[in-house]
């Protein structure tokens, strides 16, 4: 039972907890994060490729700099607070330009990297290493919050089970970085529901985003728990007692770790208006033989209490359900098939002329029983079970089968399925996908 009511401070965070649970060793792994990403690579934990790893100088001046068009990320190895660090949002011909709109040449980027490696952003000034890993493209969930870069979730884990988390939401103020104080916005989440609660801005509380007026409250991070397995597996990994993670989720892998902290900063409790101490005491002699039970605890202990009424249970749905798709103005009702077995939504031409949809330019490649075809294609957006979903579906002729929309497994996540709900749908003996 906790015995500490007020914040963790930094000398009782060194003393009582990185000190005596986190090894010199795993220490000097997790400050360098190059040799962090081998680690999590080498234990199958999502991170980013790692493009190209500069040794000495002379691999400076010999490198090709042949890099993605689209924007790659420079890093020093131990880095710290961000500082280093270049987000390129293009490169061609020798020529970029970074998330802040600076613009570089290879001589500059040269520059930089030589920087680098004299120490100019390490932990004690140290000569570095520096190496170039791919951008994140970041998750269209979170894009309407973060306009400006990149946001992340750090959750701090301690004993196996994740005792805070925030969302880091960065701004222009920020310049693109995720660092509460470099101006960027964090969001408390709530362990339990993986809701967000208040904002905190320049050590304020605040209840919306300054440029948007959207609330900060409420926002349901995808796949939670997901993210909380990967955080305790990080920590597993690792051999760090006492540990901070960021994890971001990109547009195509989904939720991955970003990098580690032997050292996380305490500014999160002010995020959460709660203390690490408190929640540390709780769980400090608990034993926590599973990743389950790790989460298990800390939902348990840790929920907040203006969303202990949520219901966080998956939604279940019979194989046959009511859809309803909307188009500007225009709404119609469909009875759809949900098919676990078919990757992605497919929609019957009828759906797309009632309501005005416009197919894409590009078809899709569908494999299915019949073998592989290219299908047009079709953004929609529909409601299934109270939950708004925006996705691509392909269009095909359904006209002699009984639903004209079949829900793909793609557009299925916090659902489960129970083909023995009772429903007032016609049963039908078809094989599609």
């Amino acid at each position: 039972m906790a015995v500490s009511s007020g914040p963790l401070g930094m000398n009782a965070r060194n003393f009582l907890y990185i000190r005596k649970y986190n090894r010199l060793s795993a220490k000097r792994i997790a400050d360098n994060k190059l040799k962090t990403k081998r680690l999590l690579i080498g234990n199958c934990i999502p991170t980013t490729r790692l493009i190209k790893f500069f040794s000495s100088r002379e691999s400076i001046r010999s490198y090709d700099w042949d890099l993605p068009e689209k924007g790659f990320v420079v890093k020093p190895a131990r880095g710290y607070g961000g500082e280093g660090i270049l987000v390129f949002t293009s490169w061609k011909n020798g020529k970029g330009r970074t998330i802040s709109a600076k613009r570089y040449n290879v001589r500059q980027l040269e520059s930089h990297i030589f920087d680098i490696f004299e120490g100019a952003y390490s932990l004690q000034d140290l000569p570095d290493q520096a190496y170039i890993e791919e951008k994140v493209i970041p998750h269209k969930f979170f894009k309407k919050y973060s306009p400006v870069s990149l946001p992340d979730i750090r959750i701090v884990c301690f004993n196996r089970i994740p005792i805070m988390a925030m969302l880091r939401i960065p701004t222009w103020e920020s310049n693109g970085n995720a660092n509460l104080h470099l101006g960027a916005i964090g969001a408390g989440i709530d362990i339990r529901t993986g809701i967000t609660q208040q904002g905190l801005l320049n050590g304020k509380i605040i209840k919306k985003f300054p440029t948007t007026n959207i609330k900060i409250a409420g926002i349901k991070i995808p796949n939670w728990d997901e993210v909380l397995k990967m955080a305790i597996k990080t920590q597993e990994v690792s051999n760090l007692g006492y540990m901070g993670i960021d994890i971001v989720f990109d547009a195509q892998k989904g939720p991955i770790v970003l990098e580690i902290n032997a050292r996380p900063g305490l500014e999160i409790q002010n995020v959460n208006l709660a203390s690490l101490r408190s929640r540390m005491e709780k769980v400090e002699d608990l034993k926590v033989p599973t990743i389950e039970r790790g989460i298990e605890l800390a939902k348990s202990l840790f929920a907040s209490a203006s969303v202990q009424n949520v219901n966080v249970s998956p939604t279940t749905l019979s194989v046959y359900e009511k859809v309803i798709f909307t188009n500007k103005d225009k709404a119609k009702t469909y009875e759809a098939k949900i098919d676990s077995g078919a990757y992605r939504t497919s929609i019957d031409w009828s759906v797309v002329e009632n309501l005005g949809l416009i197919p894409l330019p590009k078809k899709i490649l569908i494999v299915s029983a019949d073998g592989k075809q290219l299908r047009s294609a079709v953004k929609v957006s529909f409601s299934l079970a109270g939950k708004k979903i925006n996705t691509v579906a392909t269009i095909t002729d359904r006209a002699h089968m009984q639903y004209p929309v079949i829900i793909g497994r793609k557009d299925l996540t916090d659902f489960v399925i129970n083909p023995n709900l009772v429903t007032g749908f016609k049963d039908e003996s078809e094989e599609d996908n």
